[in-house]
C-alpha cells in the first residue's frame, strides 16, 4: 500500500496546479433554464454546453473577451466579459433577431434559488475553496444547513446531519445518480475528492420521485468536473500538522468535438501518533486511501452518453498505542474497504418536439469489507445494481411538463457481525410519474397578469415493490409562489422509506464493550416530511443580500431505535413503538457589507424526540441550538482572499449511564458544555497558481476524556462512542492548487 501511495505522489509531483474559471447560468425572461445552449469564447475553440440546470463553466480569459451564446430558435449573440467577472447570470429575452441579452448579476457562491419549485441550496466551486475541502465530508464547513460530526473517538467515521436527523435519512447522489450506501456508508463522504467537485446542491425535505423512495430529509447531489469543461490538468496538494497529506489530480482531454475523457485521482495518508489527552489511544485514526475515476463522454447532436469507473482502496488503523512497558492485549481497530463501481448514462434528444427527451441511468458496484473492533469482527460483501429509465415531455405547452419512468434496485449483502448472520437480498422494481407546472408565455404572446404566472408546482408519485417489505407508496408535492422576482415561498410534503443497515451505519457502537442486541426483525423505516421555506433577495445601501427561513417537521411511522439506556452493558436496536419526530428551524442572513466583504449569519434550532422503551426523551448527543458566522473578503484584484467561519454549538444530552461508577462517567453525565470552533484560511493567487494556509479549531476546544474508562478497554464500562465535539485541538494546514488550461 505504501509503495502505491509513494508512486501516486510521484505522479502528482511530475504533473504540473487551478486556473480561474468563468461560471454562469443561462435563463430566459420567465426564469426557465436554457438546457443545451452553446457557450463559446469568440475566435476560440474553447466552448461548452449548458447543463439541464442552465449552468456552464469555461476557463476564464486573461483579458476582456466576448462570450458567444447560441440557442435553438435564436440568433447567436456576443456578451462582453470584463476583467474580474467570473460568476454570471445571463438572462435571454425575445426570439430570433429580437433577441436581447442582459448580464443580470454576479451569482453568489452559496445561495438558495428563488426560481426552483424545490428548496435547493447551491454550493458553487468558489464556496468549496473557502476551506481545504480535500473530500466531500469537508465540503460543508461554511454551510449552515448541513452539520458534520464524528461518530466516535476511535474509527474516524464522520456523518452529516440535515434537518436534525442523521445523514442516513438524506439521499446521496452523484450527478443525480443514487450511489455509495450500505457497507460503504461509514466513510462514503471521503471517497469523493473535494477537488473533483464542480458544485453541490442540497435539496431540503423530500425530493423528486425520479431518484427513488429514499431521501426522507433531503438529497445532497454532487456535480463532478466534466472532461469537456475542466482544466486539462489540475493538481492540489495539502498537508497538515496532524501528519496528514492529501494529493488530488485530474487530467482531461478533448478527443474531438464529440468525445472527451478524464482521469480523476485522489490520495490521502495520515500517519500520526497524536495523543493530546494522554489516554493512550490515538486521537485520530491512521489511514491510507486511494480513489480514482475514469470518465468517457460522448456529446452528439442527438445522443449524449457517458461511462465511468470508480475504484477505492481504504485502509485504517486506530485504537490503543503500543508503547514500551505495555502489558496484555491492545484494543485495536482495523478497517479495510475495497470498492469498484461502474456507472453510465445515455440520453436521446432527437424528437421532433424539442421538449421531449429520454434517458437511461445504470450503476453496478461491488464493495468488500474486512474490519475488527477489539474482539468484534465485522465483515461483508455487497453487490449492488441500479437501473432507471425516464421519459420527459410536455402537455400542450412548455408550462406543463411531465416525466415518467421505471427503476430497479438490487442489493445483495453477505454480512456478519462475529457469528451473527446479517445477510439479505433486496429486489425492488418501481414505476414513477411526475408533473411540473411553471408558467411560460407562448411564443409571441404575452399573457395577461394572473396569479398562475407566479405559481409553480411539482406533484409526483412512485410505486415500488420490495421483496422483503411489500408495496411502497411514495407521494410527494412541492408548491412555490413568488410575490416578486426576488422572493419565493415554498411548501413541500411527502413520504420516504429506507432499509436500515444496522451495523454498517452504526460502527461507532462497536468501539465499546457493550453488546449490540437486535431484539426483533427490523422493519423498513417509514416517515413523512413537511416543510416551508421563504427566501428573499434584497439590495441595501447599494449592496446585495439574501434572507432564507426554513421550517421542517419529520415524523416516523416506523424507525429503527438505537437505545443506549435500556440495559447497562447492552445497546438495543428495535422498531419504533410510539412517536418519533424531528422539528428543525433555520434562519440564514447573507449580506455584502462592502465591496468584496461578505458576511453570513445563521441560527439553527433542532428538536428531536422519540419513544424509547424507558419513555419519551430527547435524542442523545444532538444540539438544540447552533450558530454560524462567516466573513469572507477578496481584494479587488482577486489576488488575496481570506475566509473565516465560527461555529457555535449548544449543549447536548448524554445518555443516562445508570450503574456506572461516578469516577468513570463524571465527564459524560447530564449535558455537554456549549463550545465554539473557529476556522480561517488565507489564499494568494498567482495567475493559475493558488497558495493557501489556514487553521481549524483555533479555539483549541476539545472534549474532556472522550473515552469512558479508557484504562480498561476490555472492561465492562469501556465506551468510545459518546462524542459531542472535537477530540483534537488546533490544526494548521497549507497547500496549493494549480490548473493548466
Amino acid at each position: 500500500m505504501k509503495k502505491i501511495w509513494t508512486s501516486f505522489l510521484g505522479l502528482l509531483l511530475c504533473c504540473g496546479l487551478s486556473a480561474q474559471q468563468l461560471y454562469g447560468t443561462l435563463l430566459n425572461e420567465e426564469g426557465e433554464k436554457l438546457f443545451g445552449a452553446t457557450v463559446q469564447w469568440e475566435n476560440s475553440t474553447t466552448g461548452t454546453v449548458a447543463d439541464e440546470e442552465g449552468r456552464f463553466e469555461l476557463p476564464l480569459q486573461d483579458t476582456i473577451a466576448n462570450l458567444m451564446v447560441s440557442y435553438v430558435g435564436y440568433e447567436s449573440v456576443l456578451i462582453s466579459v470584463e476583467e474580474g467577472e467570473n460568476n454570471l447570470e445571463i438572462v435571454i429575452g425575445g426570439i430570433s433577431d429580437l433577441m436581447e441579452v442582459e448580464v443580470a448579476a454576479q451569482l453568489r457562491d452559496n445561495y438558495t434559488s428563488v426560481i426552483e419549485p424545490m428548496n435547493v441550496e447551491v454550493i458553487g466551486s468558489g464556496e468549496l475553496r473557502k476551506a481545504p475541502c480535500c473530500n466531500l465530508a469537508e465540503s460543508f464547513e461554511t454551510n449552515a444547513s448541513v452539520d458534520v460530526a464524528y461518530s466516535d473517538a476511535l474509527t474516524g467515521a464522520r456523518e452529516i446531519r440535515l434537518l436534525g436527523l442523521r445523514g442516513i435519512y438524506t439521499q446521496m447522489t452523484v450527478e443525480k445518480r443514487p450511489t455509495i450506501s450500505g457497507l460503504a456508508s461509514p466513510f462514503e463522504l471521503e471517497y469523493l475528492s473535494g477537488s473533483w467537485l464542480q458544485g453541490i446542491q442540497i435539496a431540503k425535505g423530500v425530493g423528486s420521485v425520479q431518484h427513488g423512495y429514499q431521501g426522507i430529509t433531503g438529497q445532497i447531489n454532487t456535480e463532478l468536473v466534466k472532461p469537456f469543461e475542466g482544466d486539462r490538468l489540475f493538481i492540489n496538494l495539502y498537508g497538515s500538522t496532524f501528519k496528514r497529506g492529501d494529493a488530488n489530480v485530474y487530467v482531461n482531454r478533448q478527443i474531438n468535438s464529440k468525445w472527451s475523457m478524464g482521469l480523476l485521482l485522489h490520495g490521502s495518508s495520515r500517519q500520526n501518533d497524536l495523543d493530546d489527552n494522554q489516554d493512550n489511544f490515538y486521537d485520530t485514526s491512521q489511514k491510507e486511501l486511494l480513489s480514482g475515476m475514469f470518465r468517457l463522454f460522448y456529446r452528439g447532436d442527438l445522443v449524449r452518453a457517458q461511462f465511468n469507473v470508480h475504484a477505492v482502496k481504504d485502509e485504517r488503523v486506530s485504537g490503543q498505542i503500543d508503547h514500551e512497558g505495555a502489558s496484555g492485549p491492545l484494543f485495536s481497530i482495523g478497517q479495510n474497504h475495497d470498492r469498484v463501481e461502474m456507472f453510465g448514462k445515455i440520453g436521446y434528444l432527437g424528437f421532433k418536439n424539442l421538449l421531449t427527451t429520454t434517458g437511461l441511468i445504470t450503476n453496478v458496484a461491488w464493495h468488500d469489507l474486512k474490519s475488527f473492533y477489539g474482539q468484534n469482527r465485522h465483515t461483508g460483501q455487497q453487490r449492488n445494481a441500479y437501473l432507471s429509465w425516464i421519459y420527459s415531455s410536455a402537455i400542450g405547452s412548455e408550462s406543463h411538463k411531465w416525466n415518467a419512468g421505471v427503476s430497479y434496485l438490487y442489493d445483495d449483502y453477505n454480512e456478519f457481525l462475529n457469528d451473527t448472520d446479517l445477510s439479505r437480498m433486496e429486489s425492488v422494481p418501481g414505476i414513477y410519474a411526475e408533473y411540473t407546472y411553471k408558467h411560460v408565455d407562448k411564443e409571441g404572446v404575452k399573457a395577461p397578469p394572473s396569479i398562475l404566472q407566479n405559481f409553480s408546482a411539482i406533484a409526483g408519485m412512485r410505486i415500488d415493490h420490495h421483496n422483503l417489505f411489500g408495496w411502497l407508496w411514495t407521494p410527494r408535492l412541492h408548491l412555490k409562489y413568488s410575490f416578486s422576482d426576488e422572493n419565493a415561498f415554498r411548501f413541500a410534503i411527502g413520504r420516504g422509506y429506507r432499509t436500515a443497515n444496522a451495523i454498517a451505519e452504526n460502527i461507532g457502537l462497536l468501539a465499546s464493550s457493550r453488546n449490540i442486541v437486535i431484539t426483533e426483525r427490523l422493519q423498513m423505516e417509514d416517515a413523512w416530511n413537511m416543510g416551508v421555506n421563504f427566501t428573499q433577495n434584497f439590495s441595501l445601501g447599494g449592496q446585495e443580500g439574501s434572507f432564507a427561513l426554513d421550517a421542517y417537521r419529520t415524523w416516523f411511522n416506523n424507525q429503527v431505535i438505537i437505545d443506549r439506556e435500556h440495559r447497562k452493558r447492552e445497546i438495543w436496536l428495535y422498531n419504533l413503538d410510539g412517536r418519533s419526530y424531528s422539528n428543525s428551524l433555520l434562519a440564514v442572513l447573507s449580506y455584502e457589507l462592502i465591496d468584496g466583504l461578505d458576511a453570513k449569519l445563521a441560527y439553527k434550532f433542532t428538536d428531536v424526540r422519540m419513544d424509547f422503551l424507558h419513555g419519551f426523551h430527547d435524542m442523545p448527543l444532538i444540539a438544540r441550538h447552533r450558530g454560524l458566522v462567516t466573513l469572507d473578503y477578496e481584494t479587488p484584484d482577486q489576488k488575496w482572499q481570506i475566509n473565516t467561519s465560527t461555529n457555535l454549538v449548544g449543549r447536548q444530552r448524554f445518555p443516562y449511564n445508570f450503574g456506572f461508577p461516578e469516577e468513570v462517567i463524571k465527564d459524560h453525565e447530564g449535558y455537554s458544555p456549549v463550545y465554539a470552533t473557529v476556522n480561517v484560511q488565507l489564499t494568494r493567487r498567482f495567475g493559475p497558481l493558488e497558495l493557501y494556509i489556514g487553521a481549524e479549531n483555533l479555539t483549541g476546544f476539545t472534549q474532556e476524556n472522550p473515552i469512558i474508562d479508557w484504562q480498561n478497554p476490555f472492561g465492562e464500562h469501556f465506551d468510545a462512542s459518546l462524542i459531542y465535539g472535537p477530540i483534537t485541538g488546533a490544526m494548521y494546514f497549507a497547500g496549493f492548487r494549480y490548473g493548466l488550461k
